[in-house]
């Protein structure tokens, strides 16, 4: 699969576009890019195209695209007036949960319905948990070196570097984990790796912030997807979106915390994505 660049009002824009049908655009987490198609597959199926933009930062997205997430909302309002998309559905994911809110509260005649994924919605908070400190020294000068070993550890030796990501990103019993992962689940974890992860886009995520009353301003239907043993994203970011988000439901996540997209509770997690999409098909 190979990305374009659309040339916006905002400044170019890296993306891909898959399938046919109402189009679902997805707001991609850290360490991730327009190439982030975990979730791609079950849409298409389910007949919506997807379309992934490297946000700000990430990717071909050069920064000055939109430092803040209130700019890189209007980035991706611009993208969809490129590419002639009137309204879509916005799937945001991890980092990308204050661009998805921004987004879907600037702009409800373009946004049909929100799905936060193990978002960070919680801002104000963020500064203190353990997690984030983690990994804002993750994302240090020398985190291209970093990265890179992480690739070569999940090539050498792909289970331990399944359970080290399972420790690491949920508070799960990591021996369990294991023993429910399949063969598959511990690739995709291992591919992972092989993908591309942005200092920069990193950095800037972290300045990202959701005030209240931007969580308030969200007048389309949302669903909060998100697990309770999620060790990266805390669960109350969770519960700070459906206090303050005033038309939202809850879908719990599974036993793999914020690798979603591993386990045995992934399908079902699509099936209830895919019903809450199709809400608005006519």
């Amino acid at each position: 699969m190979k990305s374009q660049i659309a040339c916006t009002s905002k400044g170019p824009v890296e993306y891909t576009l898959q399938g046919a049908g109402p189009v679902v655009l997805v707001c991609h987490g850290t360490s991730s890019n327009c190439f982030s198609t975990e979730l791609a597959g079950p849409l298409v199926e389910a007949g919506f195209s997807v379309l992934t933009p490297s946000r700000p930062g990430y990717g071909r997205t050069p920064s000055e695209v939109g430092r803040s997430n209130l700019q890189a909302a209007e980035a991706l309002v611009a993208l969809l007036g490129s590419l002639e998309i009137r309204a879509c559905s916005a799937v945001a994911i991890s980092g990308g949960g204050p661009t998805g809110v921004a987004l879907a509260a600037a702009y409800p005649e373009r946004v049909q319905r929100l799905a936060l994924i193990e978002a960070n919605t919680h801002t104000e908070g963020r500064q203190n948990e353990p997690a984030y400190r983690s990994q804002k020294a993750f994302y240090g000068p020398l985190h291209g070196v970093m990265w890179g070993l992480l690739g070569l550890t999940g090539s050498l030796a792909p289970r331990r570097m399944a359970r080290q990501t399972l420790a690491i990103f949920s508070t799960h019993d990591p021996d369990d984990a294991m023993n429910r992962l399949t063969a598959e689940d511990v690739a995709a974890i291992r591919r992972f790796y092989q993908g591309r992860s942005s200092r920069q886009g990193a950095l800037n995520d972290l300045t990202h912030s959701v005030e209240v009353e931007l969580l308030q301003k969200v007048c389309v239907p949302v669903l909060v997807i998100h697990s309770r043993e999620d060790a990266s994203i805390p669960f109350d970011h969770a519960e700070w979106s459906l206090q303050h988000i005033p038309n939202a439901e809850f879908c719990e996540g599974g036993f793999t915390g914020h690798f979603y997209w591993i386990g045995p509770d992934y399908q079902g997690i699509c099936r209830r994505l895919v019903a809450f999409l199709a809400g608005d098909i006519h």
